[in-house]
């Protein structure tokens, strides 16, 4: 049904009912990639351009990717510049985070082919500059953990085993690394 969005003009606001609840649009931009829409609150009142100041607003640009049975065409006003400045910054925000993601995801393949080659102290460098990117990738704790226990850094290693543990305690490989770890660190004492 996106294609009913598709014929409108930008400025247009449009709702479609589910239950008893209205969802009210406003089209801000259209392209061949993306829908732009200035969203609001759902609302059990019956949208109308005599009462657009009643509807709270809950994203002032978001992409449009909602399913529904039947739109309904309210009317139309112009983009203002507030708004167009909004579309830039939705759109700069979604660019660096694409930007972002090819980045973790690049360095997590480079830290993850040279855990395989058993190249361990590019690895951690690896994992260490694609951590910060996303604190809940599990798997570059683990990784980094296990190529911490290789080089003997088992300190480093415990502390990487407890976060992955924290949000996967029934992992039974982290957890053998981890008495491993703890085994190594008493050996020193």
């Amino acid at each position: 049904m996106k294609s009913e969005v598709e014929k409108l003009d930008p400025g247009s606001y449009f709702y479609f009912r589910i239950d008893s609840l209205y969802y009210l649009f406003q089209l801000l931009e259209i392209s061949p990639n993306q829908i732009l829409v200035q969203q609001f609150w759902s609302t059990t009142n019956v949208p109308s351009m005599e009462k657009l100041h009643q509807f709270d607003l809950k994203s002032a640009c978001s992409e449009f990717d909602e399913e529904f049975d039947e739109l309904i065409y309210l009317g139309k006003e112009e983009i203002t510049e507030n708004q167009r400045q909004e579309i830039d910054q939705f759109l700069k925000i979604k660019t660096a985070k694409i930007a972002r993601d090819s980045g973790f995801l690049a360095l997590k393949k480079q830290a993850v082919e040279a855990f395989e080659k058993g190249e361990y102290q590019e690895a951690v460098r690896l994992f260490s500059l694609a951590a910060p990117y996303s604190k809940y990738d599990i798997e570059l704790y683990e990784k980094r953990g296990l190529c911490y226990l290789k080089l003997g850094q088992y300190s480093d290693a415990l502390a990487d085993f407890d976060y992955y543990l924290i949000h996967d305690p029934e992992n039974e490989i982290v957890k053998a690394a981890l008495q491993s770890a703890q085994k190594e660190m008493t050996k020193k004492k």
